[in-house]
């Protein structure tokens, strides 16, 4: 009986990571996406006569069914966080 349960929660857990593995949002794009979104959120955020401040890259993660990533627009820094297919992003406002 516990060997029937053992091997069935084994299986399910299988299939969960291995749909994480496959659905992961790829690093790459989810790195030119904040930059593109960070660059449009700093031009609306301009004043008048305000130079437009760098978007710089803070850290990326890439672990086995997720990935993160963090840049930095002036003082702001802004994290993104996205695993099967679904990216979620926190910004200071």
């Amino acid at each position: 009986m516990l060997k029937r349960y053992l091997t069935i929660v084994g299986l399910i857990l299988v299939v969960i990571v291995g749909l994480g593995v496959w659905l992961k949002p790829p690093l790459d794009k989810m790195r030119v996406g904040v930059d593109e979104g960070l660059r449009a959120y700093a031009a609306q955020k301009l004043q008048a006569g305000e130079t437009m401040p760098a978007v710089s890259h803070v850290a990326s993660h890439d672990w086995l069914v997720a990935v993160s990533h963090s840049a930095r627009v002036g003082d702001d820094i802004f994290y993104c966080f996205g695993a099967f297919r679904v990216t979620f992003c926190q910004h200071p406002d």
